[in-house]
């Protein structure tokens, strides 16, 4: 990212986090800024620097393909908890700044089966309240219970969603398994094959719950 003209963004999402995690292949690029910028002009520097194709350009956001490469670059105005991490000229975002905009994201739609399985493996380095005490200094106005309870419900997401993990493989049910325990006790960091502790009989959304989060529309990550 030695662009100058994108001196502002940071790398977030699926792929941000692989890199840091190593966890899955992710090859879309999301790159966040929290500032205005002029989608005109950038657009405009994709296409003449790196050949985009099929742009489309709205106020503070630009989605286009770079080499059958999704881009997507967004004004995401909320504030950065920690310091940006540079890592072999590539910014990105902190591991408590990604998890809590996966939170979001979870709240609001839930159809991603890649943003339930991206937490289960946070959870092996940042416990659930960290990642929610972040979600709320980020997202203010959210209802912490009401994500709790998003991350247990597993019925939006499309469960043959393909994965290609990297390495360690999980299933659907240690995923959910974690999950649960996680809510269960969010001072928890889990260790690669620990699902299960402190997991209590049953934990589920409520049906209010799950009904509101279904009227919300679906956030940019």
């Amino acid at each position: 990212m030695k662009d100058k003209e994108l001196d502002s963004f940071n790398l977030v999402g699926g792929t941000a986090l692989s890199l840091k995690l190593g966890h899955r292949m992710s090859v879309d690029i999301d790159l966040f800024t929290d500032r205005d910028f002029d989608s005109h002009h950038i657009s405009r520097h994709l296409t003449e620097t790196y050949k985009a194709e099929n742009i489309k350009t709205l106020k503070n956001g630009i989605f286009c393909f770079i080499k059958d490469v999704k881009v997507d670059i967004l004004a995401h105005q909320y504030p950065i908890l920690n310091k940006v991490e540079e890592v072999e000229g590539i910014r990105m975002l902190s591991l408590q700044d990604i998890g809590a905009m996966k939170l979001k994201a979870i709240l609001h739609s839930g159809t991603r089966l890649k943003d339930f399985v991206d937490m289960h493996f946070l959870l092996e380095q940042l416990p659930l309240q960290k990642i929610t005490e972040g979600f709320v200094q980020k997202y203010p106005d959210v209802n912490v219970q009401m994500a709790h309870n998003a991350l247990l419900y597993f019925e939006d997401f499309n469960k043959k969603e393909k994965i290609n993990f990297l390495g360690r493989e999980i299933s659907l049910k240690e995923m959910e398994s974690r999950l649960r325990a996680a809510v269960a006790n969010t001072s928890q960091i889990f260790k690669p094959d620990q699902a299960k502790t402190l997991l209590p009989k049953k934990i589920n959304p409520s049906p209010n719950d799950t009904l509101k989060r279904k009227h919300r529309k679906r956030p940019g990550l």
